[in-house]
């Protein structure tokens, strides 16, 4: 075995170690310090996984303090080295196609500058910003979240040294993310966008018509109670076309003690669309959602949760066009070991020029639809059945069969 395929299979093997003490991160400092002094020795061109992502990878397993505490002191100067000369060699090509990895692997060392913190470490993303390296990245939104999460003094100080100029693109937007976060739950009192900049910033973000730009208004609209004079832009958010911004300035104006935002606000809480969020902003505020009778409420709370399930960015990313009761009753759950309500929603999307999307997803248990495999032509005891076996596999339950099929969902629910 040669030297060098020693080398990517002892970094292979770090790579799924947990540091679990001071010894263990020790070790995995002479790795990091090793690949830093002989990089060669860790690269093959037909490698799939990027040894220098593998390498940064290291500084988020420690499950120990002592262990984090280590690896700051052994290998976090050795990561800032290593992320300077990746920096030098990004500039110098440039951003370009096909090189968009670099900037990649350099956000990615960011989060973990973010996570551990310290004056070199915070200036190099402060620095980052201002270059900018990759200003239409969402990696930033990561990087700046993992910061105001570790510590939101830390955060206080970037965000004050981005404040004027603000960076550009997306940066922009994680930045006001971060802003609203101190503001919102740290009692940060100067908003860094309430200056000339800022709020023109914002004026343009409530003002973008682009959908894919909505959660950049939303994040505007999020904004408004921390700043000195924002009634213009009370104005356009609520003339904004999405819901989610006339929901956000409304919580805004409720906050400030607005009785009709606190109303409209409650009315959203009788809507399956709009109820998760309404109560939550009515919750934070310490205000009772709108009654809802008893008899309604169940079905009201299930339907909400399908909704906010189907619109997972990872699912939909929309509310449905259509959404009824499929089926509701209340079963003995074998994944659970309970008896409970269960739901079956059938729901329809619709686009222009194209065949509706149709399916029916469960609430009662772990929010699911299967698709492909549950559809309303099938009886709500085999939709059942099928979602049964499947929970049970996901939690390696030893009673899950190997085959998800319905007889054996069946047999388990006991139905003939």
């Amino acid at each position: 075995m040669t030297q060098e395929k020693s080398a990517r299979e002892e970094l292979e093997y770090w790579s799924t170690v947990e540091l679990d003490s001071a010894e263990v991160a020790r070790r995995a400092s002479l790795l990091i310090l090793d690949f830093e002094a002989h990089p060669e020795k860790y690269t093959d061109p037909e490698d799939v996984a990027s040894p220098f992502c593998q390498i940064v990878g290291l500084f988020q397993q420690p499950t120990d303090k002592d262990a984090a505490v280590t690896l700051r002191t052994e290998a976090l100067p050795a990561l800032l080295r290593l992320y300077d000369a990746r920096l030098r060699e990004w500039r110098k090509v440039g951003p370009q196609e096909g090189y968009d990895s670099a900037a990649s692997d350099l956000l990615f060392v960011l989060k973990i500058f973010a996570m551990y913190r310290g004056e070199e470490p915070l200036q190099r993303i402060i620095d980052a910003a201002r270059i900018p390296l990759d200003s239409d990245g969402y990696m930033w939104s990561v990087v700046l979240s993992a910061l105001v999460n570790a510590e939101p003094e830390a955060a206080t100080h970037v965000v004050s040294a981005l404040r004027e100029p603000l960076p550009p693109g997306f940066i922009a937007v994680a930045l006001l993310d971060m802003a609203n976060t101190l503001a919102r739950e740290h009692g940060v009192t100067s908003h860094s966008f309430d200056t000339a900049q800022g709020r023109e910033l914002l004026r343009a973000f409530l003002t973008d018509k682009d959908p894919e730009h909505f959660s950049y208004a939303h994040s505007a609209a999020a904004s408004l109670p921390f700043l000195t004079d924002s009634r213009e832009f009370f104005t356009l958010a609520m003339e904004h076309p999405d819901v989610g911004v006339r929901m956000e300035v409304a919580w805004a104006a409720a906050r400030g003690g607005d009785a009709l935002a606190v109303a409209r606000l409650q009315d959203w809480s009788k809507d399956p669309k709009t109820r998760k969020r309404a109560v939550t902003y009515l919750t934070e505020l310490g205000i009772q959602p709108a009654p809802v009778p008893e008899e309604d409420r169940a079905r009201l709370e299930a339907m909400a949760e399908m909704i906010q399930w189907l619109e997972y960015p990872t699912e939909f990313g929309r509310v449905p066009d259509h959404l009824e009761v499929y089926d509701h009753r209340r079963l003995f759950w074998p994944p659970t070991k309970d008896e409970r309500d269960v739901w079956l929603f059938r729901y329809r999307y619709e686009d222009e020029g194209s065949e509706p999307e149709e399916g029916v997803g469960m609430v009662g248990s772990v929010t699911f639809a299967l698709f492909g495999e549950t559809t309303a032509e099938l009886p709500p005891e085999d939709i059942y059945a099928l979602h049964c076996v499947w929970e049970l596999q996901q939690e390696g339950d030893e009673r899950a069969p190997k085959e998800r099929t319905i007889q054996a969902g069946r047999k388990l629910l006991g139905f003939r």
